[in-house]
């Protein structure tokens, strides 16, 4: 079961000229509790919003679980909110949804005495969704990380196209190889040409123009190395942990891969040769270096699940892998 222990704010806004009296509660699923069953207060007329905080414990059990904020006044109930889309380009937009949240409980272990240094890319929100998994991680900018005593941290996380967001990472490069020999653990996720450039990688690889990408999220999976430890520890990953994944399977996929990395999967959309540019792990020095261009900078902030266990598991400390599956790795 998963521990719930939570902040959830819930912002009021009434359309009415007067003051009104506002009672506000929260539907929650069985296993979760409030600290206050519910809030009364005196809410202002003329869209004036009023932010009230409720303090949500309890265990779910695995799965998707959904959280409803009500609002009740004169007798009359309210459970929609909204958001506005105002752009100076065009005419403003309300969307009107259900006042809901949803909560995906994952059922996953966590790597032992893990400690994270997280880079953000491009659109990439995935550094809080492995904080609300419980793994402490410190995201740092490029410059925070070149200040930084990596001997903090077991594991360092490049985000989606961060060196191509800022040059100054791969001014980095050279220290953090040195610190993954050391025995560290770094997993950078995809980035597009320049990745093929000398130095961005410990060993190369090639990307071909336009790049391999697989766009069926439901492709399937073939695992080349089912004992490789990244899909067995802490978590064994399963055929139920590659589906329900959202928008994208993965991105930018290297067309040629150096011998000295380990290939773990091979996914292709359909009619198309299958790409072994998944996951792949080079062992440098005492360390693990890890590139994927599956597509996590979607999946973990949409909550899903099996990638959510996946991505824990590259986390995890340095790993001698197998030698007789995928690439040759040298030691």
């Amino acid at each position: 079961n998963a521990m719930v222990d939570r902040e959830l704010r819930v912002t009021l806004r009434s359309a009415y000229a007067g003051t009104r009296d506002v009672n506000v509660r929260l539907d929650l699923p069985q296993g979760l509790q409030a600290d206050s069953s519910a809030h009364t207060l005196s809410l202002a007329g003329g869209g004036v919003p009023r932010t009230i905080v409720f303090r949500v414990r309890g265990t779910l059990p695995a799965g998707r679980h959904v959280i409803t904020a009500v609002a009740e006044s004169d007798e009359k109930k309210y459970e929609t909110g909204y958001i506005s889309i105002e752009y100076a380009h065009i005419r403003s937009q309300t969307i009107v949804r259900p006042a809901t949240m949803a909560i995906e409980a994952v059922d996953a272990q966590l790597p032992h005495g893990v400690s994270v240094a997280y880079v953000q890319g491009v659109g990439d929100n995935s550094a809080p969704m492995l904080a609300e998994l419980g793994i402490p991680v410190t995201v740092l900018d490029a410059r925070g990380l070149a200040a930084a005593d990596l001997s903090r941290f077991t594991t360092v996380v490049i985000g989606t196209r961060a060196y191509e967001a800022d040059p100054l990472l791969a001014s980095q490069n050279q220290r953090l190889f040195e610190w993954v020999s050391q025995g560290g653990t770094m997993v950078v996720q995809y980035g597009q040409r320049e990745m093929a450039q000398p130095g961005m990688m410990p060993y190369p690889i090639s990307l071909s123009w336009p790049a391999a990408r697989v766009t069926d999220e439901a492709s399937p999976i073939t695992v080349l190395a089912p004992n490789d430890p990244l899909l067995n520890a802490p978590n064994r990953i399963s055929d139920a942990d590659w589906r329900g994944w959202v928008q994208d399977r993965a991105l930018y996929m290297p067309s040629t891969i150096d011998s000295h990395y380990a290939t773990v999967i091979a996914t292709n959309d359909p009619g198309e040769p299958p790409n072994p540019g998944g996951i792949l792990r080079a062992a440098v020095g005492r360390g693990s270096y890890i590139y994927t261009t599956l597509a996590f900078f979607r999946q973990l902030p949409a909550g899903v699940p099996g990638a959510a266990r996946i991505f824990v598991n590259l986390l995890g400390p340095p790993i001698t892998p197998p030698t007789s599956a995928g690439h040759a790795v040298s030691p």
